[in-house]
Protein backbone atom coordinates (compact mmCIF):
# COMPACT_ATOMS: atom_id res chain seq x y z
CA UNK A 1 0.00 0.00 0.00
CA UNK A 2 3.16 2.14 0.74
CA UNK A 3 4.30 1.80 -2.37
CA UNK A 4 1.19 2.69 -4.32
CA UNK A 5 0.92 5.71 -2.49
CA UNK A 6 4.53 6.47 -3.44
CA UNK A 7 3.60 6.24 -7.19
CA UNK A 8 1.03 8.03 -6.83
CA UNK A 9 2.35 10.93 -4.87
CA UNK A 10 5.37 10.97 -7.58
CA UNK A 11 2.78 10.80 -10.48
CA UNK A 12 1.05 13.53 -9.31
CA UNK A 13 4.42 15.61 -8.31
CA UNK A 14 5.78 15.01 -11.97
CA UNK A 15 2.43 15.98 -13.54
CA UNK A 16 1.92 18.98 -11.46
CA UNK A 17 5.85 19.91 -12.74
CA UNK A 18 4.94 19.31 -16.14
CA UNK A 19 1.84 21.86 -15.58
CA UNK A 20 3.45 24.41 -14.13
CA UNK A 21 6.71 24.37 -16.78
CA UNK A 22 3.61 24.30 -19.62
CA UNK A 23 1.68 27.33 -17.72
CA UNK A 24 5.68 29.31 -17.68
CA UNK A 25 5.93 28.50 -21.62
CA UNK A 26 2.44 30.19 -22.33
CA UNK A 27 3.05 32.64 -19.96
CA UNK A 28 6.40 33.67 -21.80
CA UNK A 29 4.76 33.37 -25.03
CA UNK A 30 1.73 35.47 -24.12
CA UNK A 31 4.60 37.99 -23.18
CA UNK A 32 6.40 38.08 -25.92
CA UNK A 33 3.82 39.14 -28.02
CA UNK A 34 2.32 42.11 -25.75
CA UNK A 35 5.80 42.89 -26.26
CA UNK A 36 5.86 42.74 -29.84
CA UNK A 37 2.57 44.80 -30.27
CA UNK A 38 3.96 47.44 -27.80
CA UNK A 39 7.75 47.78 -30.11
CA UNK A 40 5.33 48.68 -32.82
CA UNK A 41 3.43 50.95 -30.70
CA UNK A 42 6.87 52.51 -30.35
CA UNK A 43 6.45 52.18 -26.52
CA UNK A 44 9.95 50.57 -26.29
CA UNK A 45 10.36 50.30 -22.42
CA UNK A 46 7.51 48.67 -21.60
CA UNK A 47 8.75 46.09 -24.35
CA UNK A 48 12.03 45.70 -22.96
CA UNK A 49 10.11 44.86 -19.76
CA UNK A 50 7.69 42.33 -21.46
CA UNK A 51 10.94 40.49 -22.99
CA UNK A 52 12.86 40.94 -20.04
CA UNK A 53 9.65 38.74 -17.47
CA UNK A 54 9.31 36.31 -20.98
CA UNK A 55 13.23 35.18 -20.93
CA UNK A 56 12.92 35.00 -16.80
CA UNK A 57 10.10 32.57 -17.17
CA UNK A 58 11.74 30.22 -20.60
CA UNK A 59 15.23 31.42 -21.91
CA UNK A 60 14.58 31.03 -25.43
CA UNK A 61 17.04 32.63 -28.10
CA UNK A 62 14.13 34.28 -29.68
CA UNK A 63 13.24 36.35 -26.03
CA UNK A 64 16.75 37.35 -26.01
CA UNK A 65 16.88 38.88 -29.25
CA UNK A 66 13.39 40.80 -28.66
CA UNK A 67 14.98 42.07 -25.67
CA UNK A 68 17.83 42.76 -27.32
CA UNK A 69 16.31 44.66 -30.22
CA UNK A 70 13.79 47.01 -27.72
CA UNK A 71 17.01 47.93 -25.59
CA UNK A 72 19.00 48.98 -28.66
CA UNK A 73 15.56 51.07 -29.58
CA UNK A 74 15.89 52.38 -25.83
CA UNK A 75 19.33 53.50 -26.59
CA UNK A 76 20.73 51.03 -24.03
CA UNK A 77 23.32 49.94 -26.05
CA UNK A 78 25.38 47.82 -23.26
CA UNK A 79 22.34 46.21 -22.10
CA UNK A 80 21.62 45.72 -25.38
CA UNK A 81 24.79 43.64 -26.28
CA UNK A 82 24.23 41.44 -23.16
CA UNK A 83 20.74 39.90 -24.18
CA UNK A 84 22.32 39.73 -27.98
CA UNK A 85 25.23 37.77 -26.25
CA UNK A 86 22.75 35.59 -24.56
CA UNK A 87 21.24 34.84 -27.80
CA UNK A 88 24.31 32.70 -28.56
CA UNK A 89 24.42 31.02 -25.07
CA UNK A 90 20.95 29.58 -26.34
CA UNK A 91 21.51 27.71 -29.44
CA UNK A 92 19.78 29.90 -31.72
CA UNK A 93 19.15 28.46 -35.39
CA UNK A 94 21.23 29.57 -38.25
CA UNK A 95 18.81 32.37 -39.36
CA UNK A 96 18.68 34.13 -35.90
CA UNK A 97 22.34 33.71 -35.60
CA UNK A 98 22.81 35.43 -38.63
CA UNK A 99 20.14 38.21 -37.17
CA UNK A 100 21.83 38.29 -34.17
CA UNK A 101 25.10 38.75 -35.72
CA UNK A 102 23.74 41.96 -37.95
CA UNK A 103 22.11 43.10 -34.65
CA UNK A 104 25.27 43.64 -32.76
CA UNK A 105 26.87 45.00 -35.89
CA UNK A 106 24.27 47.79 -35.89
CA UNK A 107 24.87 48.12 -32.62
CA UNK A 108 28.05 48.95 -32.63
CA UNK A 109 27.91 51.18 -35.49
CA UNK A 110 25.06 53.06 -33.58
CA UNK A 111 27.30 53.31 -30.63
CA UNK A 112 30.43 54.33 -32.36
CA UNK A 113 28.14 57.34 -34.54
CA UNK A 114 27.63 58.32 -30.77
CA UNK A 115 31.10 58.47 -29.52
CA UNK A 116 30.05 55.45 -27.19
CA UNK A 117 33.14 52.67 -27.07
CA UNK A 118 31.61 49.23 -26.24
CA UNK A 119 33.31 46.06 -25.73
CA UNK A 120 32.48 42.64 -26.15
CA UNK A 121 30.35 41.26 -23.52
CA UNK A 122 30.06 37.76 -21.81
CA UNK A 123 34.04 37.29 -21.51
CA UNK A 124 33.49 35.85 -17.56
CA UNK A 125 35.40 38.95 -16.42
CA UNK A 126 32.35 40.77 -15.72
CA UNK A 127 30.35 42.75 -18.21
CA UNK A 128 32.50 45.41 -20.03
CA UNK A 129 29.75 47.27 -21.40
CA UNK A 130 29.80 49.66 -18.68
CA UNK A 131 30.47 53.44 -18.76
CA UNK A 132 32.89 54.83 -16.20
CA UNK A 133 31.02 57.79 -14.87
CA UNK A 134 33.39 60.08 -15.11
CA UNK A 135 33.67 60.04 -18.90
CA UNK A 136 29.73 60.39 -19.32
CA UNK A 137 28.95 62.07 -22.85
CA UNK A 138 27.60 65.73 -22.28
CA UNK A 139 24.08 65.96 -22.18
CA UNK A 140 23.02 62.43 -21.19
CA UNK A 141 20.63 62.35 -18.63
CA UNK A 142 20.57 58.61 -18.58
CA UNK A 143 23.28 58.32 -16.70
CA UNK A 144 24.71 59.79 -13.56
CA UNK A 145 27.91 61.33 -13.63
CA UNK A 146 29.77 64.96 -13.68
CA UNK A 147 27.36 65.99 -16.05
CA UNK A 148 23.85 64.63 -14.37
CA UNK A 149 23.29 64.28 -11.18
CA UNK A 150 25.15 62.51 -8.73
CA UNK A 151 28.59 63.81 -6.49
CA UNK A 152 31.01 65.82 -7.92
CA UNK A 153 34.40 66.95 -6.89
CA UNK A 154 36.53 70.27 -7.74
CA UNK A 155 36.67 70.22 -11.85
CA UNK A 156 33.85 67.79 -12.27
CA UNK A 157 35.79 65.06 -11.36
CA UNK A 158 33.83 62.27 -9.39
CA UNK A 159 35.63 61.91 -5.25
CA UNK A 160 37.50 59.06 -4.42
CA UNK A 161 35.42 56.70 -2.56
CA UNK A 162 32.14 58.06 -3.66
CA UNK A 163 31.88 57.09 -7.51
CA UNK A 164 28.41 55.92 -7.97
CA UNK A 165 27.54 52.39 -9.35
CA UNK A 166 29.34 52.44 -13.13
CA UNK A 167 25.63 51.87 -15.46
CA UNK A 168 25.80 50.52 -18.53
CA UNK A 169 26.46 52.05 -21.39
CA UNK A 170 23.46 54.54 -22.44
CA UNK A 171 23.13 56.69 -25.64
CA UNK A 172 20.35 58.32 -27.56
CA UNK A 173 17.67 56.50 -29.17
CA UNK A 174 18.39 55.88 -32.73
CA UNK A 175 16.81 57.88 -35.00
CA UNK A 176 15.95 54.94 -37.55
CA UNK A 177 13.50 52.25 -36.59
CA UNK A 178 15.46 48.72 -36.67
CA UNK A 179 12.57 46.30 -36.98
CA UNK A 180 9.62 45.45 -38.98
CA UNK A 181 6.39 46.58 -37.86
CA UNK A 182 3.08 43.56 -38.21
CA UNK A 183 1.42 46.29 -40.90
CA UNK A 184 3.99 46.92 -43.71
CA UNK A 185 3.42 49.62 -45.96
CA UNK A 186 5.04 50.57 -49.77
CA UNK A 187 7.59 51.96 -48.20
CA UNK A 188 11.72 51.70 -49.54
CA UNK A 189 14.59 53.19 -50.66
CA UNK A 190 15.38 51.78 -53.76
CA UNK A 191 14.82 48.57 -55.68
CA UNK A 192 16.32 46.08 -58.48
CA UNK A 193 14.35 44.14 -60.93
CA UNK A 194 13.49 42.77 -64.16
CA UNK A 195 10.69 42.80 -66.74
CA UNK A 196 10.18 40.45 -69.77
CA UNK A 197 7.67 42.22 -72.38
CA UNK A 198 6.40 41.65 -75.91
CA UNK A 199 4.09 43.17 -78.46
CA UNK A 200 3.84 45.10 -82.06
CA UNK A 201 6.03 47.54 -83.82
CA UNK A 202 6.03 49.95 -86.83
CA UNK A 203 9.38 50.94 -86.84
CA UNK A 204 11.14 52.08 -90.06
CA UNK A 205 9.81 52.35 -93.20
CA UNK A 206 6.98 50.05 -94.54
CA UNK A 207 8.22 46.59 -94.90
CA UNK A 208 11.58 46.54 -93.78
CA UNK A 209 11.11 45.61 -90.56
CA UNK A 210 8.09 42.93 -88.97
CA UNK A 211 5.43 44.08 -86.92
CA UNK A 212 6.50 41.56 -83.90
CA UNK A 213 8.69 42.79 -81.37
CA UNK A 214 9.99 40.99 -77.27
CA UNK A 215 12.28 42.07 -75.07
CA UNK A 216 13.61 42.30 -71.51
CA UNK A 217 14.41 45.52 -68.99
CA UNK A 218 16.71 45.64 -66.63
CA UNK A 219 15.70 48.48 -63.60
CA UNK A 220 16.49 49.80 -60.50
CA UNK A 221 14.23 52.46 -58.47
CA UNK A 222 14.92 55.37 -56.57
CA UNK A 223 12.34 56.81 -54.26
CA UNK A 224 12.81 60.71 -54.06
CA UNK A 225 9.99 61.70 -52.37
CA UNK A 226 8.90 59.03 -49.97
CA UNK A 227 5.66 60.67 -48.61
CA UNK A 228 4.46 61.40 -52.48
CA UNK A 229 6.01 58.51 -53.38
CA UNK A 230 7.38 60.01 -56.44
CA UNK A 231 10.69 57.78 -57.57
CA UNK A 232 12.92 58.03 -60.78
CA UNK A 233 13.99 54.56 -62.83
CA UNK A 234 17.27 53.87 -64.39
CA UNK A 235 16.99 50.93 -67.07
CA UNK A 236 18.83 48.88 -69.43
CA UNK A 237 16.20 47.83 -72.46
CA UNK A 238 16.82 45.06 -75.19
CA UNK A 239 13.98 44.68 -78.25
CA UNK A 240 14.05 42.79 -80.87
CA UNK A 241 11.76 43.28 -83.70
CA UNK A 242 11.46 40.80 -86.32
CA UNK A 243 12.04 40.80 -89.98
CA UNK A 244 10.46 42.42 -92.34
CA UNK A 245 7.91 40.70 -95.06
CA UNK A 246 10.26 40.89 -97.88
CA UNK A 247 8.68 43.28 -99.78
CA UNK A 248 11.40 45.39 -99.48
CA UNK A 249 14.42 46.25 -101.21
CA UNK A 250 16.59 46.74 -98.37
CA UNK A 251 18.44 43.88 -97.74
CA UNK A 252 18.31 43.90 -93.73
CA UNK A 253 17.30 41.22 -91.07
CA UNK A 254 15.79 41.78 -87.97
CA UNK A 255 16.29 45.00 -85.82
CA UNK A 256 17.72 44.78 -82.16
CA UNK A 257 17.27 48.24 -80.59
CA UNK A 258 19.15 48.79 -77.11
CA UNK A 259 17.99 52.01 -74.83
CA UNK A 260 19.59 53.24 -71.67
CA UNK A 261 16.85 55.56 -70.09
CA UNK A 262 15.71 57.35 -67.44
CA UNK A 263 12.11 57.20 -66.48
CA UNK A 264 9.65 58.98 -63.24
CA UNK A 265 6.85 57.10 -62.07
CA UNK A 266 4.50 57.57 -59.06
CA UNK A 267 2.93 55.10 -57.00
CA UNK A 268 -1.06 55.50 -56.25
CA UNK A 269 -1.81 52.84 -53.94
CA UNK A 270 -5.60 51.33 -53.79
CA UNK A 271 -5.01 49.75 -50.58
CA UNK A 272 -3.13 46.68 -48.86
CA UNK A 273 -0.88 45.42 -51.56
CA UNK A 274 -2.07 46.61 -54.74
CA UNK A 275 -0.48 49.90 -56.63
CA UNK A 276 -1.27 51.62 -60.12
CA UNK A 277 2.08 53.23 -61.19
CA UNK A 278 2.18 55.72 -63.96
CA UNK A 279 5.41 55.78 -65.52
CA UNK A 280 7.40 58.30 -68.53
CA UNK A 281 10.80 58.30 -69.48
CA UNK A 282 13.41 58.99 -72.32
CA UNK A 283 16.32 57.06 -73.39
CA UNK A 284 18.89 56.84 -75.74
CA UNK A 285 17.89 54.37 -78.59
CA UNK A 286 21.29 52.43 -79.93
CA UNK A 287 19.99 50.13 -82.72
CA UNK A 288 21.55 47.53 -84.91
CA UNK A 289 19.99 45.97 -87.89
CA UNK A 290 21.32 43.00 -88.50
CA UNK A 291 22.13 43.83 -91.87
CA UNK A 292 26.01 41.43 -91.85
CA UNK A 293 24.18 37.94 -90.95
CA UNK A 294 27.61 36.18 -91.88
CA UNK A 295 29.11 36.72 -88.36
CA UNK A 296 26.51 37.29 -86.14
CA UNK A 297 27.94 40.04 -84.45
CA UNK A 298 25.88 42.94 -83.01
CA UNK A 299 26.97 46.75 -83.19
CA UNK A 300 24.62 48.67 -82.19
CA UNK A 301 26.10 51.66 -84.27
CA UNK A 302 22.56 53.76 -85.18
CA UNK A 303 21.83 56.48 -82.69
CA UNK A 304 18.14 57.76 -81.97
CA UNK A 305 16.14 58.88 -79.08
CA UNK A 306 13.30 56.80 -77.03
CA UNK A 307 10.14 57.72 -75.41
CA UNK A 308 8.48 55.45 -73.18
CA UNK A 309 5.04 55.62 -71.21
CA UNK A 310 3.71 52.77 -68.95
CA UNK A 311 1.15 51.97 -66.71
CA UNK A 312 1.58 48.79 -64.34
CA UNK A 313 -0.35 46.89 -61.62
CA UNK A 314 1.79 45.46 -58.92
CA UNK A 315 1.22 43.38 -56.02
CA UNK A 316 3.75 43.37 -53.01
CA UNK A 317 3.76 40.85 -50.32
CA UNK A 318 6.49 39.92 -48.03
CA UNK A 319 7.06 41.15 -44.38
CA UNK A 320 7.38 44.43 -45.10
CA UNK A 321 6.01 44.26 -49.15
CA UNK A 322 9.76 43.54 -50.31
CA UNK A 323 8.51 41.50 -52.94
CA UNK A 324 6.82 42.88 -56.07
CA UNK A 325 5.43 41.05 -58.76
CA UNK A 326 4.33 43.79 -61.61
CA UNK A 327 1.90 43.22 -65.19
CA UNK A 328 2.18 46.51 -66.76
CA UNK A 329 1.00 47.58 -70.43
CA UNK A 330 3.26 50.34 -72.57
CA UNK A 331 4.65 51.69 -75.42
CA UNK A 332 8.31 52.99 -76.59
CA UNK A 333 7.67 55.48 -79.61
CA UNK A 334 11.24 56.02 -81.36
CA UNK A 335 12.58 59.17 -83.56
CA UNK A 336 14.45 58.67 -86.86
CA UNK A 337 18.06 57.55 -86.80
CA UNK A 338 19.72 61.12 -85.83
CA UNK A 339 23.30 59.82 -85.97
CA UNK A 340 24.94 56.96 -87.76
CA UNK A 341 28.30 55.55 -88.97
CA UNK A 342 30.31 58.16 -90.93
CA UNK A 343 33.16 55.89 -92.60
CA UNK A 344 31.36 55.70 -96.27
CA UNK A 345 31.16 51.82 -96.38
CA UNK A 346 28.25 51.39 -93.72
CA UNK A 347 24.97 51.98 -95.12
CA UNK A 348 22.90 54.81 -94.25
CA UNK A 349 19.78 55.03 -91.91
CA UNK A 350 17.93 55.72 -95.18
CA UNK A 351 19.79 52.66 -96.82
CA UNK A 352 18.13 50.51 -93.83
CA UNK A 353 15.04 52.39 -93.65
CA UNK A 354 16.16 53.62 -90.38
CA UNK A 355 14.87 57.66 -91.57
CA UNK A 356 11.36 56.71 -90.07
CA UNK A 357 10.60 56.07 -86.35
CA UNK A 358 7.56 54.86 -85.20
CA UNK A 359 6.14 52.97 -82.02
CA UNK A 360 6.49 49.62 -80.34
CA UNK A 361 3.83 48.40 -77.99
CA UNK A 362 4.30 45.89 -75.07
CA UNK A 363 2.71 43.84 -72.39
CA UNK A 364 4.84 42.51 -69.50
CA UNK A 365 5.40 41.05 -66.25
CA UNK A 366 7.92 42.09 -63.85
CA UNK A 367 9.78 41.07 -60.67
CA UNK A 368 10.98 43.83 -58.35
CA UNK A 369 12.65 43.22 -54.75
CA UNK A 370 12.81 46.69 -52.44
CA UNK A 371 15.51 47.81 -50.39
CA UNK A 372 15.32 50.00 -47.40
CA UNK A 373 18.41 51.52 -46.47
CA UNK A 374 20.95 53.85 -48.92
CA UNK A 375 23.31 51.25 -48.55
CA UNK A 376 20.94 48.39 -50.16
CA UNK A 377 20.17 46.00 -46.88
CA UNK A 378 16.77 44.91 -46.43
CA UNK A 379 15.21 45.77 -42.56
CA UNK A 380 17.50 42.58 -41.20
CA UNK A 381 15.31 42.62 -37.73
CA UNK A 382 12.23 40.99 -37.96
CA UNK A 383 10.89 40.52 -34.22
CA UNK A 384 10.57 36.77 -33.61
Amino acid sequence: MSRLVIIVVAISLASSGYAHAQAQVDIAARENEEGKDLMFGGRYAEASAKFRDAVARVPEAKYFFNLCTSLYQEGKFGEALTACNAVEKNNPDDKLHGKTTKLVDKIKVEAKGQGIDLQPTGGGGGDQNLTDPAHVPDGNPNVTGPTGPGPTGPGGTVPTGTRPQQPYAVGRPPTQGLFTGSAPEHNYTWSLGVDLFGGGANIGQPGVYGTASGGIRFKGDYIVSPASRVGVQGYLQITNIGAGNGMSTTAVGNLDIFDVGIAAYKHLCVGGRLCLTPLGGVSLAMMDPNQDQGTGSQTFNYAALGLRGEINASFAFGSRYEYVLQVMLGVNYYSRVLAEPTDGISPTAMDLGLDKGGPAGYFGVGFTYRFNTPFGQAPFVTLE
